[in-house]
């Protein structure tokens, strides 16, 4: 079996079109990514030369932000937030390796977009949700030189674990030569980093971060736990330690 079987997509990805009709407050986007189309919204700060790339978790969609996007903004940072093949406006289907292939293309893909917006980004921060950890990690093992830190929102350290707790099929590392886990490839990340969790959540427990943490070689890291908080409601129950420590972070990028 491999990750992009079936089996496992399904219940790791649940991908849903945009809201007809819908009006979105940022800057529609499309980038081309190998045979597919990813869109994305652009949400721009006209003081800042920080953008902030959004990977957002499975069940979401880039429209989704609007109403997040304002947090970002009072941070000082510009907020482009993308989704998945098969998501919103995206073409394809969704996959692990798609995911991976396609968050490479975007971040290369950030100076034509803030082109196209009439603006300007010297620095590139990526930031993933829960199963969007993957895509900024992954991104930022390959070695990117053009980044400047990561953020993790809700991240899984065991993403074989993480299926099986969905309900997918058991897979082990021995039936997948090859196969590098979020927990592998943040070894590799020396950029500033900021992990926050709830101590609560019930879907990616609090130790996945903890590990990953550990993992992290940077000298720059930071983990800030939200207590109460589970898996879809780390705003909710931690907005201003949220964005606390968002603001410092996006400030300390650009000092």
């Amino acid at each position: 079996m491999r990750l992009d079987d079936n089996q496992v997509t399904r219940f790791m990805f649940h991908p849903r079109p945009e809201l007809r009709d819908y009006s979105p407050s940022g800057i529609s986007t499309l980038t081309q990514c190998d045979g597919a189309a990813v869109g994305g919204y652009l949400h721009t700060n006209q003081e800042s030369d920080t953008v902030v790339v959004f990977f957002h978790g499975n069940g979401e969609t880039a429209s989704d932000y609007d109403s997040i996007a304002p947090l970002f903004d009072s941070c000082g940072v510009s907020f482009w937030v993308v989704d998945y093949r098969g998501y919103g406006r995206s073409t394809g289907k969704p996959s692990f390796s798609s995911m991976f292939e396609d968050a490479e293309t975007l971040v290369a893909d950030v100076p034509r977009i803030a082109a196209a917006a009439g603006t300007e980004f010297t620095k590139v921060i990526l930031m993933g949700r829960s199963i969007g950890s993957a895509s900024a990690i992954h991104v930022v093992s390959s070695g990117c030189a053009t980044l400047a830190g990561l953020v993790l929102d809700s991240p899984y350290a065991d993403g074989l674990a993480l299926i099986r707790r969905l309900g997918g099929p058991q897979l082990a590392r021995a039936d997948l030569p090859g196969f590098e886990d979020n927990i592998d490839k943040i070894s590799r990340c020396t950029l500033p980093t900021l992990i926050i969790h709830g101590t609560d959540d019930q879907i990616i427990p609090v130790t996945d971060a903890e590990a990953l943490f550990e993992a992290c070689p940077s000298r720059d890291r930071r983990i800030i736990k939200i207590h109460g908080a589970g898996h879809n409601n780390l705003l909710a129950v931690g907005y201003s330690e949220y964005y606390t420590e968002l603001k410092e972070f996006f400030a300390h990028m650009s000092d």
